[in-house]
């Protein structure tokens, strides 16, 4: 059984990209982030062995998308909008330009759910209502009057901690999204057994306390969430699968052809970074390259946990990041 996590948040959050400063910052949680911060809140409650709750994770997750206005956002299947790029491509005054088509990579549960049954999507049908583009200006894109989010920067200052003052070129903006109570993220997530869950929730419910992405010291990512079960759309025809997490194959499934096979489509991201375990940040882990939201896959998927930090004289336990895929089946569009 699937079930969907609504987080509404009442501070504000900092979901950052690597790079210069601060500014940078993305509008989901990838599902890999959202493991790490529940693992570690679910060590703190239940004293679990790390390292087989990490190998052995009793949950999967999918990545947090966009909750606007009350209604999910879901990653459209790569290549979805392929057949409208071209129409518009051939056209000299298309309905939709070329450049906002490409931009567009989220769209409502209602018209989600008609792309993963095969329908074919029309230009009438990509209302601002039911796509998500996300870019620079999304943060000026209004649907039904309210804003889908704000983001504000706010200078900040590095200080020396032995003297208290400033030090030289450390000074950088740091950009906060702020959400309403309409607005917010959402994940999907399935649980070996009902006493998992529990565990589970109870994690969640101390990350929501304690804070979800960074700045989590002065208040930044604090949430409280609501759960429903979540239905799958009816698709007994379905041989493909559209993944909704990040994704790391096993060395088997790349040998048995899964990135080969024909109606397989997927990009790809490299996720880095520092440690987040207290013990370790200081500790820069090893580079991944994974698979995104929206690839499509003729068999399905499974994935892997992924050694990215050996444990050593001053490494006090070994770091991982989750590549187990999260899934739906969807029937692939026929024309």
């Amino acid at each position: 059984m699937i079930y969907a996590y609504r987080l509404s948040f009442y501070s504000a959050a900092h979901f950052g990209l690597e790079g210069i400063g601060q500014e940078r910052i993305e509008h989901r949680v990838r599902s890999d982030t959202l493991w790490g911060a529940i693992i570690q809140q679910w060590l703190l409650l239940y004293h679990d062995d790390p390292e087989g709750l990490c190998l052995d994770t009793p949950f999967t997750l999918s990545s947090c998308f966009p909750l606007i206005n009350g209604v999910p956002f879901y990653p459209l299947p790569l290549g979805a909008l392929d057949h409208l790029i071209t129409e518009a491509g051939q056209s000299e005054k298309p309905e939709i330009s070329v450049k906002y088509l490409k931009k567009i990579h989220f769209a409502a549960e209602p018209l989600f759910r008609k792309v993963i049954r095969g329908e074919i999507l029309g230009f009438e049908e990509l209302q601002p209502d039911a796509v998500f583009p996300f870019d620079e200006k999304q943060s000026q894109t209004k649907r039904k009057g309210k804003p889908a989010y704000s983001i504000m920067q706010r200078p900040r200052l590095r200080t020396d901690q032995l003297s208290g003052g400033g030090t030289e070129g450390s000074f950088f903006y740091c950009s906060d999204q702020y959400y309403n109570e309409t607005n917010g993220l959402f994940f999907l997530a399935t649980f070996r057994n009902d006493e998992m869950q529990k565990h589970f929730e109870s994690a969640l419910r101390l990350l929501g306390d304690t804070g979800l992405g960074a700045d989590r010291s002065i208040g930044r990512g604090l949430f409280s969430f609501d759960t429903s079960e979540y239905k799958m759309s009816d698709n007994p025809a379905s041989e493909s699968y559209l993944l909704l997490s990040l994704y790391h194959p096993t060395m088997e499934e790349v040998m048995r052809g899964i990135l080969e096979t024909p109606g397989t489509t997927y990009s790809l991201t490299r996720r880095s970074g520092h440690a987040a375990s207290p013990a370790v940040s200081n500790f820069r882990r090893y580079d991944v390259w994974m698979l995104e939201e929206g690839s499509v896959f003729s068999a399905k998927p499974i994935g892997d946990i992924v050694h990215v930090l050996e444990r050593s004289e001053l490494v006090p336990h070994n770091v991982y990041r989750c590549g187990r895929a999260f899934c739906i089946p969807i029937q692939l569009k026929t024309a």
